[in-house]
């Protein structure tokens, strides 16, 4: 079976993000936190997750003989799920719109901001919602003597008038890493320094060379650590860095 298992995701922790503010500023990227006017749900529902489901008109048009030439596609609608656990002020808002502490009133959904966020060891994933989402309770609110609480919401995420329904925010996917120089030539007992440079599927680069797992597979001629190479003894050496799944070499040579 062919395949790459660094690109499958099993996402292992996640935050639901509103703000009541549409004019609310979105973080800078997948790294820098949510600002003021966004509030944290709160405790999520893991083995629920966020079920996403998508409805569209669709018209097929057929020629003589029943032979199909054309799929006309309106009404798209996207909704994006998520089930609460705590019964907080954020919660109640969404599930209660326009209720107040002592009276609980008809819901009129509120116009909101919502980003999803995944993450899974060093990989964070946003989606937040490009114009604006309605929640609404999405079936029965979970209350018994057996289970917690809970209230599974529904988004209704409402694109932009080009059609755009999130903005993404990822953390760049590793591609290769390489080492410089790619040849090293030291005396014996001399140190010589190498480093290692991460190339992201975004273009952009970063120095790794404290993060690498360095190897030798001569360590009687050369050995090596955080990228610093000593020469032990006349010969030569496969100096190795590993990052993320990637690596590269260095050929070092070692003189008397």
């Amino acid at each position: 079976m062919a395949g790459d298992p660094t690109k499958a995701n099993l996402w292992t922790d996640a935050d639901v993000y509103v703000s009541f503010n549409l004019a609310a500023a979105l973080p800078t990227d997948v790294n820098a936190p949510f600002g003021p006017d966004w509030q944290l749900v709160g405790l999520l529902d893991g083995d629920e997750g966020f079920p996403e489901g998508r409805e569209e008109d669709t018209d097929d048009k057929f020629a003589w003989g029943g032979i199909l030439v054309r799929t006309s596609r309106n009404h798209f609608k996207l909704t994006k799920s998520f089930t609460a656990l705590e019964d907080n002020t954020t919660v109640r808002r969404l599930v209660w719109p326009g209720s107040t502490e002592t009276l609980i009133k008809v819901p009129k959904p509120e116009r909101v901001l919502i980003a999803f966020e995944t993450r899974e060891d060093q990989k964070k994933r946003r989606l937040i919602s490009a114009q604006y989402a309605e929640c609404n309770l999405d079936g029965d609110r979970g209350e018994n003597e057996v289970d917690l609480e809970s209230a599974t919401i529904g988004a209704t995420i409402f694109p932009t008038s080009d059609g755009v329904l999130f903005r993404r925010q990822a953390t760049p996917v590793l591609e290769s890493i390489s080492v410089l120089p790619a040849t090293l030539s030291i005396p014996a007992t001399e140190i010589g320094a190498l480093v290692a440079t991460a190339t992201y599927d975004d273009a952009s680069t970063g120095d790794v060379t404290a993060e690498a797992t360095w190897s030798s597979s001569a360590p009687t001629t050369a050995t090596v650590a955080g990228g610093f190479v000593t020469g032990i003894a006349a010969g030569s050496a496969v100096v190795t860095a590993s990052y993320g799944g990637q690596s590269d070499t260095c050929a070092v040579t070692v003189t008397a």
